[in-house]
C-alpha cells in the first residue's frame, strides 16, 4: 500500500496534544489552614497536584485515538496497486463457443472469462459505460451500452457455454462496428482465441485487447460421421467415425456404438497426436432408432465432442432426377442402390414433375418455380438462384467446411479448376469451399427446400476424374433428401443451425411442440407453413410433434475448430493491429473512503461512551 498524500500522516502528531489532555491534570488554587494536623493530608494532595498522572486505562482515549489514526490515513490518499481498465467506453466480447466448455481450468474456460469480465468492470468509474457481445451459434448484443453495471453483471451470470460452433470473426466484426460510435473506447475479448484468420479484419483504430484462457490442450473429439450403404450388402450399412486427437501426446481412445441402449459395437485404438483416425461399425438394413456413439479418451478437457447421435432410418429408395446429365454424373447416381434415377431433359421439367421427386440434380439450365423444392445446381447454369458476376480463370481452392454433410470425405486440395464465376450475390445460401475470388460451392435452404449451388462447370475442371466426384454427387443427394424416409439413413443436423420443415396447410401453430435432449421444450417459429426449430445449441436427439408431422433429428457439434482447444495468446487484426495478452492497465484503487465511513462509525461509538458516563 502507498500514499498519494504522505505529508498528511504529520497530522498524526495531533495525538501528542489529544493524549496530554488525559494525562495533565487541573492546577490546585494554594489555601492557608489555621492547623498542621492537615499537613500530611495536604503532603498528599500536592503529590496529586502535579502536572502529570500515571496513565489509566480509558476508552475513551483509545477511541479518539484510533479515530485520529484513520482520519490521518485518509487525508495521506492510501491506494494499493490493481488491474483496472484504460477506458471510459467498453466493449466485451466473451466466447461461449463449444471449447468454452473445456474444463482445464476451474470449473471451466467461461466461468474463468466471466470472472475476468466481472473484475474488468470493477475498474469502471460511476461515469463508464460498457456493452456485452454474446458470441455463440449466433452473435448477439446482450446489453447495449449502458452505465448501469449490475445489469452487465446479471447478464454475465446468465452465460453458459453453448454446444456449438460459432464465429469470433463475427463478434469483433459487430463489436467494432458499434465500437465506432464511441470516441475513447476499447473492445475486450474474453476467449481462448480462435482458428479464424482475422489478419483481414481491419480495427478501424479502435483499440483491441484479449483476455486469453485456458491452458491445455488435450482433447481427443468426434469431427465426423456417416452411415453408408456396405459393399456387401444393399441392405446393410456402416456407420464411419472420424476421430481427431488435438492434444500432444498419443492417447489409447475408446469408441462404442449403440442402437437404442443396445452395444453394436467397440472399438479401441490409439489416437496419434494431431491426427485422425478413421473407425468403421457395421449396421444392419433392417433395423432402426437412435444410434449413439461415446468416445472415450484419457486426459480428455472437453465432454460435448465425445458423444454424437443420430436417427436411423430404415433404408429405402430416394427417387432423383437429373435433368440434362452428363454421362459421369448419370453413373455416380446409378452406383447407389438407394438411388431411383430419372433422366429429363429441362424442357420437360414443370412444377408436376419437380413434386414426384424427391430431389433434383440440375446439370444445365434452371426453370422458373424450383424455390421450396431439394436441387441442387452443377454450375453457373441460367436460372440459378445466385447472382453470378465475372468469370475468373485458374482457381485456387483456399479452404472447406469438413463438417458439412455434402463435403464429407471429399478432398479439395488437389482439385484443378480451369474457370469459375465471382458471386454477387449468394441468395441467402452459405459457401462451404472457398476460393481465392470468392466461393466455388453454396450450400442452404430457400423456401423451405434444400440448395446446392456450384459456381463453377464440373467438366471446366479435373474433379469427374477423380474419386471425390460420385463422392460429392451421393453427399450431396443424401443432404437434399434427409428429410426422405430413410433416406440418408441417418438425420444430422449441426448444433446450432436451425431445423426447417414444410407443415401441411392449416396446421395450428399453438399445437407444436418441440422436446430438446433435456426434455426441455425448445424454441420455434412458424411462418407461411414453414416450422423453423431453433435453439438447437446442446448435442443429442430432439423430438418435434407437430400433429400430423411427428419428426426426429440428431444434432451433433461435429468440429474441428471447436475440438481444437488449444489456446491461442494474442489475436492480430489488419492495420497493424496486435492484441496483447492482458487488456489491463496497474493503476491506483484509492482506500480513503472506507477509511472515512470507519471513522465516522467510530465518532458514533464514541458520542455513545461519552454519554453513558456522563448519566448518572
Amino acid at each position: 500500500m502507498s500514499f498519494l498524500a504522505p505529508l498528511g500522516l504529520l497530522l498524526g502528531l495531533l495525538g501528542i496534544p489529544l493524549a496530554a489532555l488525559y494525562f495533565l491534570k487541573f492546577r490546585r488554587r494554594r489555601v492557608e489552614v489555621p492547623s498542621v494536623l492537615l499537613w500530611q493530608a495536604f503532603a498528599r494532595s500536592e503529590q496529586l497536584a502535579t502536572p502529570f498522572q500515571r496513565f489509566r486505562r480509558n476508552l475513551l482515549l483509545l477511541l479518539q485515538l484510533l479515530l485520529l489514526a484513520l482520519l490521518v490515513l485518509a487525508f495521506a490518499r492510501p491506494f494499493t496497486e490493481a488491474e483496472v481498465a484504460r477506458f471510459r467506453s467498453v466493449v466485451l466480447v466473451v466466447d461461449t463457443t463449444a471449447s468454452m466448455g473445456a474444463t482445464d481450468v476451474s470449473p471451466s474456460r467461461l466461468a474463468v472469462a466471466v470472472d475476468r469480465a466481472g473484475r474488468t468492470l470493477d475498474g469502471m468509474g460511476i461515469t463508464d459505460e460498457a456493452m456485452l457481445v454474446v458470441v455463440g451459434p449466433q452473435v448477439e448484443v446482450a446489453v447495449p451500452f449502458t452505465r448501469d453495471e449490475a445489469e452487465v453483471r446479471a447478464a454475465l451470470g446468465r452465460l453458459r457455454p453453448t454446444e456449438a460452433e460459432g464465429s469470433l470473426r463475427e463478434g469483433l466484426q459487430l463489436a467494432l462496428s458499434l465500437a465506432r460510435s464511441r470516441n475513447d473506447v476499447e473492445v475486450v475479448v474474453l476467449s481462448d482465441g480462435s482458428q479464424e484468420d482475422l489478419g483481414d479484419l481491419p480495427s478501424g483504430g479502435v483499440e483491441v485487447q484479449l483476455y486469453p484462457v485456458g491452458r491445455s490442450a488435450d482433447n481427443a473429439g468426434i469431427v465426423a460421421l456417416d452411415l453408408r450403404a456396405s459393399p456387401s450388402s444393399d441392405l446393410d450399412r456402416q456407420l464411419f467415425v472420424t476421430v481427431a486427437n488435438f492434444g500432444p501426446d498419443e492417447v489409447q481412445g475408446s469408441a462404442e456404438v449403440y442402437l437404442d441402449g443396445e452395444l453394436l459395437g467397440l472399438r479401441a485404438e490409439p489416437l496419434p497426436a494431431g491426427d485422425r483416425t478413421s473407425m468403421v461399425f457395421d449396421v444392419p438394413g433392417g433395423r432402426s432408432g437412435t444410434l449413439q456413439v461415446v468416445l472415450d479418451s484419457p486426459g480428455d478437457q472437453l465432454s460435448v465432442d465425445d458423444e454424437a447421435w443420430a436417427v436411423v432410418s430404415p433404408a429405402s429408395t430416394r427417387k432423383v432426377l437429373l435433368v440434362d446429365g452428363d454421362l459421369l454424373t448419370a453413373r455416380a447416381l446409378a452406383s447407389d442402390p438407394r438411388v431411383d434415377l430419372h433422366l429429363a431433359p429441362s424442357s420437360a421439367v414443370t412444377a408436376q414433375v419437380l413434386s414426384e421427386v424427391d430431389c433434383t440434380v440440375f446439370a444445365g439450365p434452371v426453370p422458373a418455380g424450383v424455390d421450396g423444392h431439394h436441387y441442387a445446381v452443377l454450375g453457373p447454369h441460367p436460372g440459378s438462384p445466385v447472382v453470378f458476376g465475372d468469370e475468373v480463370r485458374g482457381v485456387d481452392v483456399l479452404g472447406w467446411r469438413r463438417s458439412h454433410p455434402v463435403l464429407r470425405f471429399v478432398e479439395w486440395d488437389p482439385v484443378v479448376i480451369a474457370r469459375a464465376r465471382e458471386v454477387e450475390d449468394s441468395a441467402g445460401l452459405v459457401s462451404v469451399v472457398d476460393g481465392l475470388d470468392g466461393p466455388l460451392v453454396l450450400a442452404g435452404e430457400r423456401g423451405g427446400g434444400r440448395v446446392v449451388q456450384l459456381a463453377f462447370d464440373p467438366l471446366q475442371s479435373d474433379l469427374p476424374l477423380r474419386v471425390a466426384w460420385p463422392v460429392l454427387v451421393l453427399n450431396t443427394v443424401g443432404w437434399l433428401t434427409e428429410e426422405a424416409a430413410g433416406a440418408s439413413g441417418a438425420q444430422l443436423l449441426p448444433t446450432g443451425a436451425p431445423w426447417v420443415r414444410r407443415l401441411p396447410a392449416g396446421t395450428d401453430p399453438e399445437g407444436i411442440q418441440v422436446e430438446g435432449p433435456g426434455g426441455d421444450q425448445v424454441d420455434l417459429a412458424v411462418v407461411d407453413d414453414l416450422l423453423r426449430v431453433r435453439g438447437t445449441e446442446r448435442v443429442g436427439i430432439y423430438e418435434v410433434d407437430a400433429g400430423t408431422v411427428q419428426a426426429r433429428f440428431a444434432a451433433n457439434l461435429l468440429s474441428e475448430r471447436e475440438s481444437d482447444i488449444a489456446p491461442r495468446q494474442e489475436l492480430t487484426l489488419g492495420g497493424g493491429a496486435t492484441t496483447v495478452e492482458q487488456a489491463s492497465v496497474v493503476g491506483r484503487r484509492e482506500l480513503w473512503r472506507p477509511l472515512v465511513w470507519l471513522a465516522l462509525a467510530l465518532l458514533l461509538v464514541e458520542w455513545v461512551v461519552y454519554h453513558r458516563r456522563r448519566s448518572p
